[in-house]
């Protein structure tokens, strides 16, 4: 009878949990890999979810179902990612065509903060997402990766300057200049977002120790 009633409460927790994260978490994955693959992702990660119910801190449930799918993006996108950075260093390379090609799409905001993005590294690119588009403190990024708060805020604050010097780096070698500007201070802005978990900028000592 015990083991009964245990079964049917967790079952109604799995409810619970999913109605209320599989929104959020196949938004979180569809922003980092193809439809096809988010699918997969989210439905291994809930699964995943119901066979470790014991591991899922109550509270804190859809961040760690966030740390679950970004393994488990990592483990099978890791090869298509490095393909499209690639390809995306080819197009943006120093030939004036691709700078043309640069100007061209500098009016859509969306699409070179992407390329910018596309410049970085697979952790910078994964802290500002998760400041940028999920919203998430400083703090609730220290739960999803593993770390302290006070290294996820360092992580975001380093990976703000590098994307600030690419978007830089793109203004300077005349890629539409107005238009990326504009789309630089939009972009910092929106990665800005006000933290209530925000540590002040580290020091020099400090920020060599989270490293």
């Amino acid at each position: 009878m015990a083991v009964f009633m245990l079964g049917a409460h967790d079952k109604d927790w799995f409810r619970g949990v999913y109605s209320e994260t599989y929104r959020p978490l196949l938004a979180y994955a569809r922003r980092r890999v193809d439809h096809a693959t988010a699918d997969e992702v989210v439905a291994d990660t809930f699964l995943t979810a119901w066979r470790r119910r014991d591991d899922v801190p109550d509270g804190s449930e859809r961040l760690w179902l966030f740390g679950v799918a970004r393994n488990m993006i990592r483990n099978a996108a890791r090869s298509n990612r490095r393909r499209q950075a690639a390809q995306l260093r080819l197009r943006f390379a120093n030939p004036p065509e691709a700078i043309d090609s640069v100007a061209d799409a500098a009016d859509d905001r969306s699409t070179l903060l992407r390329t910018a993005l596309g410049f970085l590294s697979e952790a910078d690119r994964e802290v500002l997402m998760l400041v940028a588009w999920e919203e998430l403190s400083h703090a609730e990024i220290g739960q999803v990766l593993g770390i302290s708060a006070n290294a996820s805020a360092i992580r975001v604050h380093r990976a703000r300057k590098r994307l600030a010097a690419r978007l830089e780096h793109l203004d300077h070698s005349g890629a539409g200049e107005s238009n990326v500007k504009e789309l630089r201070q939009r972009g910092q802005a929106a990665l800005e977002r006000p933290d209530e978990h925000q540590t002040e900028r580290p020091d020099d000592d400090s920020a060599r120790k989270a490293q």
